[in-house]
């Protein structure tokens, strides 16, 4: 009787076990399936690329680190722009098998997106197949890259096959307004965002774009509006914070420009011009001291800069140190003095648009002088055209190593030495051309933001 017993009930055990473990497959399997659909959404939709690595690597070990989720580890990171990351992932990819053009293609979308969109091109009709729905993410590093060097035909005719393949899609439109923005057609880009907006009415960068486009119009009322949303739904980024304060100082509401300004946890590190709207905000706020301590770093920069002189003229003048102020106020007139020359350029370049020489001693001129910032974008441009003239790298390097942004000018600085070294091996019959020795960088500052 107990022998019957125990055979009954090992059986029972063992249909159990069989019926147990289709069901653990099952589970096992819809788990995986949920991960990644979950990691794919907070990636390429919820632009929220730290939560989808987290997941990922939290249930990797419990799936048996599928190589597929590498994949998607590295889109994470190049939604983050962390690039050794990705190469390291890549390199990981391709030693287990996984084929070329999938393994490699976040570092060329990231590389695309930095400037170099050359592979992409070559390669778009099987990224678009690999990134399926997410075609966009191909066409929008394709897009940046052009934009980076200076292309717009290349540009449009990409943003022209984003909208035939990918209708109504958000991200198309919000690389539009970019380009608009860029090419300096305002109402264009006006127009791009605002459809955005209407596709995707939680993209806070599109409306982030839209009151800058506002700014730009003074229309700072309606850039004030924006810019309110953002504070309240969205992370309060220094660009953000500058650009309502902006509004609100353009607006009459000084007091309240210089509240805004206090959440920036250390002013020092703001982009010349942020800092230096900042220093306005306080002078108009009666904050004498702070604008002229906010000065004083801009003029550590930029000794000769017109409109830093005169802001610490201004402090100082309103701290009662006239002496100080009029030596300072003197030599703004003389930095003054050079706008006769550097007009004159520009109006040569409009005659000489090939004459990137021109353009880059203009850039200098002005950015040493008059605009900093806006001397820059000069000096980027010549470098897009010719990326190995040396003196048009030394003063990339130079503002970013004065700007703070280290990487940058490091980036610059290595392809300086990369320049030099080919200069030197060109002398060899035997070398090949300069062009063919060198990468272009791949850390110029981009023409539009990263990652919508």
């Amino acid at each position: 009787m107990n022998s019957h017993s125990n055979r009954s009930g090992l059986i029972r055990l063992g249909l159990l076990s069989l019926l147990g473990l289709p069901l653990l497959a099952a589970i096992w399997l819809g788990l995986y399936a949920w991960v990644e659909r979950s990691a794919r959404d907070l990636i390429y939709n919820k632009n929220a690329p730290e939560q989808a690595i987290s997941k990922l690597e939290a249930w990797s070990p419990w799936m048996l680190n599928p190589s597929k989720w590498s994949w998607l580890k590295a889109e994470g990171y190049r939604k983050l722009g962390d690039r050794s990351r990705v190469s390291r992932l890549v390199d990981e990819m391709t030693a287990n098998g996984i084929p070329s053009v999938q393994a490699s293609s976040p570092l060329l979308l990231l590389e695309s997106a930095s400037g170099l969109p050359i592979k992409v091109k070559d390669n778009l009709g099987p990224l678009l197949k690999l990134y399926g729905d997410n075609g966009g993410e191909v066409l929008g590093a394709l897009v940046q890259g052009f934009l980076n060097q200076g292309d717009h035909q290349s540009t449009s005719q990409a943003l022209r096959l984003w909208n035939e393949l990918y209708q109504d899609d958000p991200k198309a439109s919000f690389w539009q307004g970019v380009y608009s923005t860029v090419s300096y057609d305002l109402d264009s880009a006006l127009i791009a965002f605002k459809k955005t907006i209407e596709l995707d009415p939680k993209n806070a960068q599109a409306r982030q774009e839209l009151a800058e486009v506002y700014l730009e119009k003074a229309n700072f009322e309606e850039a004030r509006e924006l810019f309110e949303w953002l504070v309240k739904n969205s992370k309060e980024s220094p660009e953000i914070i500058t650009g309502y304060a902006r509004c609100l100082l353009n607006l009459g509401f000084a007091d309240q420009a210089s509240e805004q300004l206090k959440k920036l946890p250390d002013v020092s590190k703001l982009p010349s011009p942020e800092l230096a709207l900042v220093c306005e905000t306080n002078l108009e706020a009666d904050q004498a001291q702070a604008a002229s301590d906010q000065a004083s770093i801009l003029l550590n920069r930029w000794p000769d800069a017109l409109p830093y002189l005169q802001l610490k003229a201004r402090s100082l003048a309103k701290l009662g140190q006239t002496t100080q102020s009029e030596e300072l106020f003197a030599k703004a007139a003389e930095s003054q003095n050079k706008r006769p020359q550097v007009d004159q350029m520009i109006e040569r370049i409009a005659t000489e648009p090939a004459n990137q020489e021109l353009r880059r001693d203009m850039g200098e001129m002005m950015m040493k002088y008059l605009d900093p910032a806006g001397g820059i974008g000069y000096i980027q441009i010549a470098s897009r055209t010719n990326p190995f003239d040396l003196k048009t790298q030394e003063l990339l390097a130079g503002y970013y190593e004065k700007e703070g942004k280290l990487q940058v000018a490091e980036n610059h600085r290595r392809t300086i030495r990369q320049i030099q070294k080919a200069i030197l091996d060109s002398m060899d019959a035997t070398a090949p051309p300069i062009s063919n020795s060198i990468q272009d960088p791949q850390a110029l500052p981009p023409l539009a933001p990263q990652n919508p």
